[in-house]
């Protein structure tokens, strides 16, 4: 009886996959395009990217979370800079929030490992703070290389990646390893400094 219930079953899984397109894979898990949300390729891609690029990322640095979590001095000491930047522009004393300090010092710390690890290069300031471009381009690309995530349409593809293949918008050079995503270099100096 079990074994016509496993028959029965991959039988069931088979026919359900061969009618429904596999159009990538993340690691060995398939991707079908019943998967995807949206009814435009614009929307298609992106959410394709969410279901392939980034669980391939997560996986990818996974292993090095521990190290990328903030220490509470990391986290004091942003909130110090923080303070000063705000007196030094004159701007009121408002309270302080630890949470988006630990935020703020988790993302430059993340950002600082792909900086290291895929090669530094130029960056990119975004609403939820500067990101290593060139690096994480090459992460991604990397990791696509080694199969930890496939797009198997040429179009798709490009459409997914495509904040990663063409350079839209403006980048900053490479600041160098010395001060690409130090805490003392999170916010803009003043003047004075």
């Amino acid at each position: 009886m079990k074994h016509i219930i496993v028959c029965l079953s991959l039988f069931l899984l088979t026919s359900a996959l061969a009618q429904d397109r596999v159009i990538g894979h993340v690691g060995h898990q398939p991707v079908l395009e019943s998967q995807l949300k949206g009814t435009d390729d614009k929307t298609r891609a992106a959410h394709l990217h969410d279901l392939v690029v980034v669980p391939a990322v997560r996986a990818h640095l996974q292993p090095h979370q521990q190290r990328l979590k903030p220490t509470k001095q990391e986290i004091q000491r942003f909130m110090q800079i923080d303070r000063e930047y705000r007196k030094c522009r004159g701007e009121a004393d408002e309270p302080e929030d630890p949470s988006f300090a630990e935020w703020m010092v988790s993302n430059l710390k993340l950002q600082r490992h792909i900086y290291e690890q895929h090669g530094g290069g130029r960056l990119r300031f975004q609403q939820m703070g500067t990101e290593a471009f060139d690096a994480m381009r090459v992460m991604i690309l990397e990791l696509e290389r080694q199969g930890a995530f496939a797009i198997h349409s040429p179009q798709l593809r490009q459409l997914a990646l495509s904040y990663w293949l063409e350079l839209n918008g403006p980048l900053m050079p490479d600041p160098g390893a010395d001060k690409a995503f130090k805490i003392e270099h999170a916010l803009n100096a003043c003047p004075s400094r």
